[in-house]
């Protein structure tokens, strides 16, 4: 079983509270809170980066199937650059939001495609067999 939702945000940093806000409803109604947390905190830093370092319109994407649930953040930066995830010192401000998908996630990465960027993470979540997702009222999924 493989579902799938979306929806677009502008390049505004209020975006990314509306972001996460479709995350946690998405995931709730799929019975994933497992995944719930960590899928919010990884949403929000994805989200400011787009919206910090790709200056773009964005869009968040959720998948579920059996066993997980993937969350990505596709951008439509221009030079689809994506810096290496580095430690920052003690006193820095930022830097440390692509060490929190190798931390927190069973998977994670980054696709190109003609004009965008994909970067992504996945979360392992309790079987779906156990339960059926509920279509989110947030967004019309897509097939």
């Amino acid at each position: 079983m493989h579902t799938t939702v979306r929806a677009a945000y502008p390049a505004d940093r209020t975006a990314v509270a509306q972001a996460r806000r479709f995350v946690r409803d998405t995931l709730i109604a799929w019975g994933a809170e497992d995944a719930l947390d960590d899928a919010v905190l990884l949403t929000s830093e994805l989200a400011t980066n787009a919206i910090t370092h790709a200056g773009t319109p964005f869009e968040v994407v959720c998948r579920v199937d059996d066993s997980s649930v993937q969350v990505e953040v596709v951008d439509r930066d221009p030079a689809r650059l994506l810096p290496a995830p580095r430690e920052a010192d003690d006193l820095s401000v930022s830097g440390r939001g692509l060490l929190m998908p190798m931390l927190l996630a069973a998977a994670w990465g980054v696709s190109y495609a003609a004009g965008s960027k994909t970067v992504w993470f996945r979360l392992a979540t309790r079987s779906a067999s156990a339960w059926a997702p509920a279509p989110c009222e947030c967004v019309t999924p897509v097939r």
